[in-house]
């Protein structure tokens, strides 16, 4: 059913810088759109304009101006604990806000503007009313960032680390007399210097996307090709590869805003997949932002599949203000997950850089997610009741 050399050679095929509104983006949109109507399904092309320029300047701004206050918070945590404690509850209360994905944050991307891309996408529709609808999806766009996708969670991670030891500091000078004052002034560096640096993050269309995200949309198209044929009639197919995922799922929220009312009230499932093709263990991303769960359900039938099919999966978050287009999805109360390949070498390091090129995806790491992907449509669509219920 899954012809892993097909996956790889389109996944070779499509890895050349493709930032939304490039000639690289249109060129690949172009390819898609031939492998989807290959496999004999319907293809439509859903184009779409924004700006994501007032998203740019939001975040750049809360992070240079939390990156000052969380240093005089920490060295103000023995001396003034108080007023330390005020200004982690300003800081943090609006970087929770902004960097969580919260839903009503979509309205900043809902303008139209200067870069013009697409949604593509095929559908074998349920031959009468359906019972369910099935998403798999894989984003076509690519980016480059002066850091890398790794070096981008890492500096994330040390800032949360950073304002946690800041916040121990406050609580710790409240509670103990005359505790160290080193702690609260080593986290208030650690916080600001890793805010500074997130400020510096820029896009650019450097990246071939090879991992992120050529090899899934080698598996998506392969499972175009393969599921319809086993799938009940009565189940509704969607194949989805949304632009614009590099800025922010704007492609997603668009796509989502156009069609969520052809889904009906009947269930929908929607498999993600991203970053597939680093060599590794297979990958599942269910939680994103401050721990919130794209779906326990899935979460529970994954392992089931992963068991069946003897494979080894992780359990991974995605940290705060790294996103995937199945957040959108998550927004409007669909259950969704994730899924991806890798350990930390060479070609998970060289996401959203020149580095990632089609010659570092793995064969057995995309036939792996795609079988597996395959197994758990599978049993989706075989059942009328939910996952694990």
């Amino acid at each position: 059913m899954i012809d892993a050399d097909r996956i790889l050679a389109r996944a070779r095929e499509l890895a050349f810088p493709r930032y939304p509104g490039t000639f690289g983006d249109e060129r690949a949109m172009a390819l898609v759109e031939s492998w989807l109507r290959e496999t004999g399904l319907a293809v439509v092309r859903q184009p779409f304009t924004y700006d994501v320029r007032p998203a740019f300047r939001a975040l750049r701004g809360l992070l240079l101006g939390a990156a000052p206050l969380l240093l005089v918070a920490g060295l103000l945590a023995l001396p003034a604990p108080a007023v330390a404690g005020l200004i982690l509850v300003v800081v943090l209360g609006a970087g929770g806000t902004l960097l969580g994905w919260a839903p009503w944050l979509e309205r900043i991307y809902a303008r139209q503007g200067p870069t013009a891309t697409a949604n593509i996408f095929a559908r074998r529709p349920a031959v009468a009313t359906p019972r369910l609808s099935l998403i798999l999806m894989a984003h076509h766009d690519s980016k480059s960032q002066n850091l890398s996708m790794p070096m981008r969670g890492a500096w994330t991670i040390l800032a949360l680390i950073g304002a946690l030891i800041v916040s121990v500091a406050v609580v710790w000078s409240l509670t103990v007399s005359r505790p160290p004052a080193w702690p609260g002034v080593v986290g208030g560096f650690l916080a600001a210097g890793a805010l500074g640096v997130l400020s510096t993050l820029r896009s650019g269309n450097a990246s071939p996307g090879g991992v992120d995200n050529a090899g899934s949309v080698g598996i998506l198209v392969e499972l175009a090709s393969a599921l319809p044929g086993r799938a009940p009639t009565d189940v509704d197919l969607w194949f989805l590869s949304p632009g614009a995922e590099e800025d922010h799922m704007v492609g997603a929220m668009r796509w989502l805003n156009a069609y969520a009312e052809e889904l009906g009230d009947r269930p929908v499932w929607v498999l993600n997949v991203d970053g597939a093709g680093i060599p590794g263990r297979l990958v599942l991303l269910e939680r994103f932002g401050f721990g919130q769960r794209f779906s326990a359900e899935l979460s529970r039938l994954a392992r089931v599949v992963a068991c069946r099919q003897g494979v080894a999966v992780r359990g991974v978050l995605l940290p705060p203000a790294m996103g995937v287009d199945a957040i959108p999805f998550a927004h409007r109360g669909l259950p969704s997950i994730t899924l991806a390949s890798g350990s930390l070498c060479h070609a998970a390091m060289a996401v959203h850089s020149a580095a990632d090129v089609g010659g570092n995806l793995d064969r057995a790491a995309l036939d792996e997610v795609a079988r597996f992907a395959a197994g758990m449509a599978l049993e989706l669509v075989a059942t009328e009741k939910a996952p694990g219920a």
